[in-house]
């Protein structure tokens, strides 16, 4: 799977197979997607989508799904410039990502499921962040990370002693990444947090309250197709990069700041929290 410089996100949604370890959204800065696999296009399905998001540009989303001869893939959020039978090279352009009701406002990616989720061991913990302004909006920053935390290729904001996985504390929910945490409880940026238990290693995954992860298709999911927020009105979304720069967004920040300036990321999530 070809992901250099890619981002990656495993927990910074909240749809069920974001919560349950099963799926990896994968993005790049523009508009085309870079397909990760080579393998033949099987299946093309356009549906369209009732979800309120007043940032999507469609009322449509795509599915394919693509044969590698060893794993079925399927992948949501790129409108392909192939046809069903069709081969694809890793690397080539498999087509350009959609706006849609599930994706609008997010950073621009492809959902995937039907890979092997493997999450390496922290090797370089680094809490200090300090980033350029890529992007302002009127609704976030868009920070690209210098310093960072690691975890073999996986770069990011580093917290807890690993990397912070998360939309916090929008969805409820999140991953620190190169590690299993000992602790019962967590505090991020004065929230308090539970450990939730699971069984993949170099992983400690968070939740708001107990059960929320455990019941989370028949409680929490219905307020994430109704785009509610979980656990609260987004601070920050935390993404990882592939040995390329991360990328922390900061919402609704208020303060007089400009593109291509450098930034300390922490100081700017504590100024935005008591705001």
């Amino acid at each position: 799977m070809k992901l250099q410089n890619k981002y990656l996100s495993f927990f910074s949604s909240g749809f069920p197979s974001h919560v349950k370890v099963k799926a990896i959204d994968i993005g790049e800065e523009g508009n085309i997607f870079h397909s990760p696999f080579k393998g033949e296009i099987i299946s093309i399905t356009k549906f369209k989508l009732g979800r309120p998001n007043k940032f999507a540009k469609t009322d449509y989303d795509v599915q394919i799904f693509l044969n590698t001869g060893k794993r079925k893939i399927k992948i949501l959020h790129v409108n392909p410039y192939k046809q069903e039978g069709e081969y694809i090279k890793e690397g080539e352009a498999l087509g350009e990502f959609i706006s849609s009701p599930y994706t609008g406002g997010d950073f621009p990616h492809a959902h995937i499921e039907g890979v092997r989720l493997i999450f390496p061991k922290i090797t370089k913990y680094e809490e200090k962040a300090i980033g350029k302004v890529i992007r302002k909006t009127p609704y976030y920053l868009d920070v690209e990370l210098k310093t960072y935390a690691e975890a073999g290729n996986f770069r990011g904001l580093g917290c807890c002693g690993g990397i912070i996985n998360a939309s916090f504390p929008y969805a409820g929910y999140g991953g620190i990444i190169g590690l299993k945490l000992k602790e019962e409880k967590l505090n991020i940026v004065n929230q308090k947090y539970l450990v939730y238990r699971t069984k993949r290693k170099n992983l400690t995954m968070f939740e708001m309250k107990k059960g929320l992860i455990k019941n989370w298709e028949y409680e929490s999911s219905f307020k994430v197709m109704r785009n509610e927020p979980v656990g609260g009105l987004p601070i920050f979304e935390s993404i990882l990069s592939y040995n390329g720069h991360p990328l922390v967004r900061i919402f609704n920040y208020k303060k007089d700041i400009h593109e291509e300036e450098e930034v300390d990321v922490w100081d700017l999530i504590k100024k935005r929290v008591i705001s």
